[in-house]
């Protein structure tokens, strides 16, 4: 017979987990009549996702809030009426890739990749700018004057008098590099499939404003984590070296890109271990004793900092692979002591102190299946076979160590100079991206601040390690390159390179330029290795 529940559903909570898969940004925080928090929905919020037109709401609740954010919803929302226009001279295989390199404002091509690309990218890769008062703000219609911004942030009394001093500067860069961020990322998300996953690169001046953001708009409950990103010590520093960027990544809906199972990456030095055990299994054509010397051979000829060295004590080998003995005894005393019999001997073996690892009926099931190592008579305490197969993945850890200027030699390379400022290293993008969609190899990567396009540059790297069909969008403005906005005489310098640069080849002096040439000279780079290792070009390397 059915059992029939004996209480009514929460109508009003499965409302709001409705609301909230729609509209995440809508769920908030307000005490119920007994002074404790509950979720609710802000329905002034609600009418401002519905409206066109700004929706005033004076109720005092939980919100990350600032000057201007109205403004950006509107412009998020707002439609535009332009279209993208497609420009065979510039492209590389136009009829046959299908990959994409948008040339314009990225607000505008987030809005205009809506219909075509509605939930299909599955990474959403960015680099914006990190707010360090030098960097490139996108001006948007929502930008407001001085007067405005004070009176609205309530900095003058009414007499226009300030009351908070030397906030212009701060606060106010602050309004509008999170309204320039808002729009883009509520215009992006809608373009991640439902297990998708948005990852933006971020300095510390910005790191927390963003974590904030970016939770309201995909819900604080589907952060994934912060990744720190180690560049190199800068002892120029006043207090701790400035030498850490940051990668915040969040989900879609966590719940439906878990099950899709544990992310996990292979250990390092795995893939020269078993390819050289598969040697030595074929000449030795399965005598796994001879089997085992040779391996003990291989681990002692490498070098001390190979990462295989740490993998040595898998050397055993049986018909399942390579294996170690762990310890096979109890992490507690609540496993029930029986006897275990040699299989040679007959003979009870030696107890571990602790007593067994496992119930009798599953440690019986172990040894049927050869999954327990007995010594040569019961004298010796069994070990329980732990295969390199089972444990040749591991999480990968949030914090990434490499130095910062090997990006920087990756484009001396390609161009023959350094020809832009920080560019961000396609290896550890291709590394990150590559976790995230755990061996799928068919997706679509967008990045709408390409920059150099680094992220391109790694799908291609990724596609070319194993012969993925993964493909990438990416969107760049046509900034124009002046001297006059360096900072310092180093940049001043990259920033006339790169104009030089532009200028030799005939190319207009913009960083949307650079980026598609970066395209251009690492698809052909590409091409041309798998040529000469494969003796074919079957992956997709244009634009």
């Amino acid at each position: 017979m059915q059992k029939l529940k004996l209480h009514s559903p929460d109508l009003t909570a499965e409302n709001i987990d409705r609301l909230a898969a729609l509209f995440p940004s809508c769920v908030t925080e307000t005490a119920n009549e007994n002074g404790k928090l509950v979720r609710a929905i802000d329905f002034d919020q609600l009418r401002q996702e519905l409206s066109d037109h700004i929706v005033d709401g004076p109720r005092e609740r939980y919100q990350l809030t600032w000057p201007g954010k109205r403004e950006a919803l509107l412009t998020a929302n707002a439609p535009i009426a332009k279209t993208l226009r497609p420009y065979r001279e510039e492209s590389v295989d136009f009829e046959g890739t299908e990959n994409l390199f948008i040339e314009g404002d990225n607000l505008d091509a987030l809005k205009l990749l809506q219909e075509s690309y509605l939930n299909r990218i599955k990474i959403i890769y960015i680099d914006p700018p990190y707010n360090t008062g030098s960097d490139f703000i996108y001006d948007d219609d929502f930008a407001e004057t001085t007067d405005e911004f004070l009176k609205r942030s309530l900095q003058v009394d009414i007499g226009g008098n300030r009351l908070v001093s030397n906030f212009e500067s701060n606060g106010r860069f602050h309004s509008d590099w999170m309204s320039m961020m808002y729009a883009r990322v509520r215009l992006a998300r809608n373009l991640l499939t439902d297990d998708g996953v948005m990852l933006i690169s971020i300095g510390q001046e910005e790191l927390k404003n963003l974590i904030g953001l970016v939770g309201e708009v995909f819900g604080e409950d589907n952060r994934i984590s912060v990744l720190t990103w180690e560049k190199g010590r800068k002892n120029d520093s006043t207090f701790f070296s400035d030498s850490a960027e940051y990668m915040i990544a969040f989900a879609r809906n966590k719940a439906a890109l878990a099950e899709r199972g544990k992310w996990r990456e292979k250990k390092d030095g795995i893939d020269g271990i078993l390819d050289r055990y598969e040697e030595i299994k074929r000449e030795l054509k399965g005598n796994h004793a001879a089997i085992e010397s040779a391996m003990r051979v291989f681990y002692s000829n490498l070098e001390d900092d190979d990462p295989a060295k740490k993998l040595a004590h898998f050397y055993r080998s049986d018909d399942r692979g390579l294996f170690f003995g762990a310890d096979i005894s109890s992490a507690s005393t609540s496993i029930p002591d029986y006897e275990i019999f040699h299989p040679v001997t007959k003979k009870p073996v030696k107890k571990p102190s602790r007593g067994w690892g496992a119930t009798e009926p599953v440690m019986l099931e172990r040894i049927k299946n050869d999954e327990v190592l007995f010594g040569s008579d019961e004298t010796t305490i069994p070990l329980k076979k732990s295969h390199l197969f089972e444990v040749d993945s591991i999480v990968k850890t949030p914090v990434i160590y490499k130095d910062g200027r090997a990006a920087s030699g990756v484009l001396k390379k390609l161009f023959g100079e350094v020809i832009f400022n920080n560019p961000k290293d396609h290896l550890i993008l291709a590394d990150v991206i590559s976790y995230c969609l755990q061996g799928t190899r068919d997706a679509i990567v967008l990045d709408f601040f390409a920059g150099s396009s680094s992220t391109a540059h790694a799908v291609m790297e990724l596609n070319k390690a194993d012969g993925g069909s993964r493909r990438f969008i990416m969107v760049q403005i046509p900034e124009t390159l002046d001297v006059q906005t360096a900072t310092s005489p180093a940049a001043r310098q990259t920033i006339q390179r790169a104009i030089t640069f532009l200028q030799s080849i005939d190319k207009p002096l913009t960083i949307a330029e650079i980026s598609k040439e970066r395209i251009r000279r690492a698809g052909a780079e590409i091409m041309e290795i798998e040529h000469n290792q494969r003796g074919a070009w079957m992956l997709d390397f244009g634009c």
